[in-house]
């Protein structure tokens, strides 16, 4: 039976700052897309997001068990992770921002539809009854 050999932490690491890189690059693309309404786009982003999002979560959980070999890291090697780390919080953040917003605005968007939706039928169900009287105190008057 062959044991399975990790990766060196080194290259490990190396390829966590392409996940983010490419990653982070992804979502800017997608918050650039919501703020522009242009939903074709972010439809299209959808399934090489959901495939980097499971990379990373899978990466950081393999380097996560790591962290007593990432404690002897070089710092140059450590200060880059977490200013990487730090920077693809950012743009997460601004992504999820965009996302709720746009969530909210479509929200706002169907209630208004509905509450539209609503008002005419109360409208057109207010004028039939409103022609009903009428026809009805046309008919007495004609009798």
């Amino acid at each position: 039976m062959t044991a399975i050999v990790a990766a060196p932490l080194k290259t490990e690491i190396h390829a966590l700052f392409s996940l983010i890189d490419a990653f982070g690059a992804l979502l800017e693309r997608e918050t650039k897309a919501l703020k522009q309404a242009d939903f074709k786009t972010v439809d299209a982003l959808q399934p090489d997001k959901r495939t980097l999002a499971q990379q990373y979560a899978d990466r950081v959980s393999t380097l996560a068990a790591r962290k007593e070999e990432a404690a002897a890291l070089e710092l140059t090697l450590r200060e880059t992770l977490v200013k990487k780390r730090t920077a693809f919080t950012q743009i997460l953040g601004l992504n999820l921002r965009a996302l709720e917003a746009t969530k909210s605005s479509a929200r706002r968007l169907v209630d208004r539809i509905l509450d539209t939706a609503q008002k005419t039928a109360i409208d057109q169900n207010h004028t039939a009854s409103w022609k009903t009287a009428t026809l009805s105190l046309s008919m007495d008057q004609q009798l």
